[in-house]
């Protein structure tokens, strides 16, 4: 008896995965406009009512009443008398500085580097970056620029931008490798070019776009043609200096994978923050991130003619989407013997609300009104807010100790 066969399905063709990434495209931009309507793109922050404004600032009630009735800080919206006022993120900015009081980095100081990295995705890096760049500006009223540096993009979503249909590469950081065929130099000698300004206020973003992907060939290249002097993993760094006269702080995603930026991202960062999700999988991935970050740093020194040695400030890790279940907290147990001191005192839960907010194009701090519980609200927001006053308290200890030596 014979049996008759099927014909097999047809091939996929280059043409086919060029429609395929079309139809991606398009829905992500149906999927982006849709989620911050009325506008194709975020342009506004959110509001803040007074009680917001006093638990950012740390006062009471009283205190507040007696600031406002000051006249000399913001007073916000409101709609009638008895109803709660409202305020822009630059009015809160406003009573941040007035009541807060962050210590100001002098002007011949420079901005701190920070970059967010592990090799391994899914670990909450971008979420993680985000949310660090826009509370130093709410809660501590620092200038912020915020670098993709992910070929996916994922960073330059969640500013409301499709980085394949919107950013072009000379928008990105390609143009700092990028070599001119003629003259041999870079397209631009450093990223005062490439700052633009986001929705929310004193943060700044150079953001993504799949050109990236061409640096993983174009510095390598650069390797080979030029001599020994050239220090591929130091393009990064020597030109965001003149950037670090503006800001306060410069924070980098990167992305999961060991590549020519993330190289980069990891030599100029003063400080590291290595986020970290408590399972077996995440941490066996991370051993491998610390074995072949360490072979680089020390690499470097003997591959460097000057013998430079490369050292960070701080290296935080953060344990992140910490679920309430045995099994976490075995691997949280292992984390902690393992890192020790680097391990952050902070730990950000897992909640449904990150989640939600994540699918909506949103960070926590993004969230004005929030329907559901308070409670809910606050265990998500909280160990954000700890973690960034943290971060800016380290921060202005070392200023402090770099004005101290300059005197």
């Amino acid at each position: 008896m014979e049996f008759a066969i099927a014909p097999p399905p047809p091939r996929v063709t280059a043409d086919d995965l060029l429609n395929v990434a079309e139809r991606a495209a398009a829905m992500l931009r149906l999927i982006r406009d849709s989620m911050v309507q009325p506008e194709p793109h975020k342009k506004h922050p959110p509001i803040f009512t007074s009680n917001k404004v006093q638990a950012i600032c740390g006062i009471d009630k009283t205190k507040f009443n007696t600031l406002l009735k000051s006249g000399k800080l913001p007073e916000g919206q409101q709609e009638s008398k008895g109803k709660m006022r409202k305020f822009t993120l630059a009015e809160t900015i406003q009573w941040v500085e007035a009541t807060v009081k962050p210590l100001k980095r002098r002007k011949k100081q420079k901005g701190k580097i920070f970059t967010v990295g592990n090799f391994k995705g899914g670990v909450t890096k971008t979420t993680t970056g985000m949310n660090l760049a826009q509370g130093l500006v709410m809660r501590r009223g620092r200038r912020v620029l915020y670098i993709d540096l992910d070929p996916q993009g994922s960073s330059t979503v969640l500013y409301g931008i499709n980085p394949n249909a919107e950013i072009e590469s000379h928008q990105t950081v390609l143009p700092i490798i990028e070599r001119d065929k003629k003259t041999g130099e870079p397209l631009q000698p450093n990223l005062l070019y490439a700052p633009m300004k986001t929705y929310w206020d004193n943060l700044d973003l150079i953001p993504a776009s799949s050109d990236l992907f061409n640096a993983e060939f174009m510095l390598p290249a650069q390797v080979h043609q030029n001599d020994a002097t050239f220090k591929f993993w130091q393009v990064l760094r020597e030109a965001l200096e003149p950037l670090l006269d503006e800001y306060d702080y410069v924070v980098i995603d990167t992305a999961p994978t060991l590549s020519y930026l993330t190289i980069n991202a990891l030599f100029a960062a003063d400080s590291m923050v290595v986020p970290i999700v408590p399972d077996i999988l995440s941490y066996s991935s991370m051993v491998q991130f610390w074995g072949l970050f360490s072979e680089l740093v020390t690499g470097m020194k003997s591959f460097s003619k000057d013998g430079e040695t490369k050292s960070y400030d701080s290296v935080e890790v953060l344990i992140s989407r910490m679920p309430n279940k045995p099994g976490a907290q075995i691997v949280n147990d292992f984390i902690r013997k393992t890192y020790g001191s680097y391990v952050t005192a902070v730990e950000i839960p897992e909640t449904d609300l990150a989640r939600t907010a994540s699918n909506e194009f949103k960070t926590v701090y993004d969230i004005s009104d929030y329907a559901g519980s308070p409670e809910a609200y606050r265990r998500i927001r909280e160990p954000y807010d700890r973690l960034v006053d943290l971060i800016d308290d380290r921060t202005c200890r070392f200023w402090a100790a770099e004005e101290l030596e300059a005197a």
